[in-house]
């Protein structure tokens, strides 16, 4: 395999060194319309310290732009990358073996690298298409830079590739802990229009999603990111990025996407504190956990422009909660609320059904619970064991998999097989649920109140067509190409596979994870 690109090619050759693929996730399709379309963070950080260093670097964010297989070729052949990143999560592996398949097809010397949680947890999955050359375990920024650099595979960390018919682990990278060495995502590489927010997520448009943090000392059986190093980037540079965002894009609405916002107090304050000291002009939303947010931290939050806070409180059973390993107490839970509240900020609040031990008990415990705290916004998703998380380790092994078609696993389609529970139970109660808890006259007039925009009107008209109704107008987009394949058309390699599941944090930070 040739890796070699020691340094950046001459731009009179024509080819970029590097193009970067964000496949379509076709799980969800109607419901993904009131769902968030936003920006590849992670593919877009890579981008710009790729740019960093000299490279030519081009994006094809395939689900944003609808493209289909023929269009995918086309901008593939045109620009004729020396390297393909292609970024994997789990409802849109499948499309990604498809698009690394139209890679070598067109570029036959390309080489073709992936990452992303659902690569990093099944690397020899991956490798069993011979379209993919390298899988990237954890960050990316170095590990592409050094690929592209033209150091030895051999000696580059977080690299798994093959050597004939087995699989090669390099030992994990260290995690990278200054996230401020990374220049701001590469923005001017995608067209903002491609982009909108979720239904109930923003106040202004246009809306962005941004990250002050990576990873999180949660446990959760449910989530790749559980007991992942917690680190985070200074928040003057953030408010930076927002300032750039604002001034140079337009940008009105933010929404932070880290895994918990407020676990590293200190770090919001001086954030908040510095949000007001510039007085940028933008409102922002967060996600926080109960029993990482006070009166003080929301006081600041609000007067820095905050106006949402998301809280996955998942379960309103208390055997349940011990289950999915948050145990937090549910009296936290209500004081959490009343915080925000008190402070003029609405809550977004994500329950969890379908988890292993659930009953109907523990579900109305769920919708029951919702109801008391009186969110403001109810999400309601279906329990999905993604590859890597303890609930997939579990699972697993046991039978518990209804079935391992990627394409639906997306929080919206029963997978794990219950013995209190048959699926359409579970299906049957989330249409209950959805309308229990909106179909109130309390909570209509709230989501009424709420209306600032006509695109406000237009999220509330399809929420309550999906959710409530259960039907809505919707033009299918070009996905009939991706959903038609089957994952082991597109393996054609001889190579074993693991019996035991890693979990993701094993796989990047060091544990005996290929021992």
């Amino acid at each position: 395999m040739n890796t070699s690109a020691d340094k950046p090619k001459p731009e009179g050759d024509g080819r970029l060194d590097v193009l970067l693929i964000y496949p379509p996730w076709a799980a969800l399709e109607k419901r993904a319309i009131l769902q968030n379309n936003l920006p590849p963070l992670g593919v877009l950080s890579i981008a710009s310290y790729l740019e960093s260093k000299g490279y030519r670097v081009g994006i094809v964010d395939v689900h944003a732009e609808r493209l289909d297989e023929k269009e995918v070729a086309e901008r593939v052949a045109r620009a004729r990358p020396r390297f393909v990143g292609i970024a994997v999560l789990t409802n849109m592996s499948i499309p990604a073996h498809a698009i690394a398949r139209i890679v070598k097809r067109e570029v036959p010397d390309c080489t073709v690298v992936v990452g992303g949680v659902h690569a990093e947890a099944m690397p020899e999955r991956m490798l069993r298409n011979s379209a993919v050359d390298l899988v990237v375990r954890g960050d990316g920024e170095d590990a592409m830079w050094e690929i592209l650099s033209g150091k030895p595979i051999t000696d580059i960390l977080g690299l798994s590739y093959r050597e004939g018919m087995t699989v090669r682990h390099n030992p994990p990278r260290p995690v990278e802990m200054n996230l401020d060495k990374f220049p701001f995502p590469a923005y001017h590489l995608i067209d903002f229009d491609n982009y909108f927010p979720a239904a109930g997520s923003y106040r202004n448009l246009p809306a962005i999603n941004m990250l002050m943090t990576r990873g999180c000392p949660g446990q959760c059986t449910f989530c790749n990111s559980a007991f992942t190093t917690l680190r985070w980037r200074s928040p003057e540079r953030v408010v930076e990025q927002i300032k750039m965002l604002r001034y140079e894009h337009g940008i009105r609405q933010v929404m932070f996407y880290d895994d918990t916002f407020t676990v590293a107090k200190q770090v919001v304050l001086r954030f908040c504190k510095k949000m007001v000291e510039d007085k940028v002009d933008v409102t922002w939303t967060a996600y926080v956990r109960g029993d990482c947010f006070n009166d003080e931290m929301a006081a600041a939050m609000k007067a820095a422009g905050c106006h949402q806070v998301l809280m996955g409180i998942e379960t309103g059973d208390e055997e349940i909660m011990k289950v999915i390993q948050k145990p937090i107490n549910k009296e936290r839970y209500h004081k959490a609320v009343k915080t925000a509240h008190d402070n003029g900020l609405e809550v977004r609040a994500s329950f969890i059904i379908g988890n292993v031990g659930e009953t109907f008990e523990t579900m109305r415990a769920t919708l029951n619970f919702a109801i008391e705290l009186d969110v403001d916004i109810f999400q309601l998703n279906i329990n999905t064991p993604y590859p890597g998380t303890q609930l997939y380790s579990y699972a697993d092994p046991r039978g518990m998999l209804l079935h391992k078609n990627w394409h639906d696993y997306g929080q919206g389609q029963v997978i794990v097989k219950l013995d209190t529970l048959t699926p359409q139970d579970i299906y049957d109660f989330e249409k209950y649920a959805w309308r229990r808890f909106y179909i109130r006259p309390k909570m209509l007039l709230r989501q009424l109140k709420r209306i600032g925009t006509l695109r406000h009107i237009k999220d509330l008209y399809n929420a309550f067509s999906m959710l409530i109704i259960g039907a809505i107008w919707y033009r299918t987009p070009k996905w009939g190409y991706w959903k038609n394949f089957k994952e082991e058309d597109l393996l054609d390699m001889p190579i074993s596979e693991p019996q035991v599941n890693r979990l993701t944090y094993e796989l990047r930070q060091g544990a005996a994870a290929f021992g």
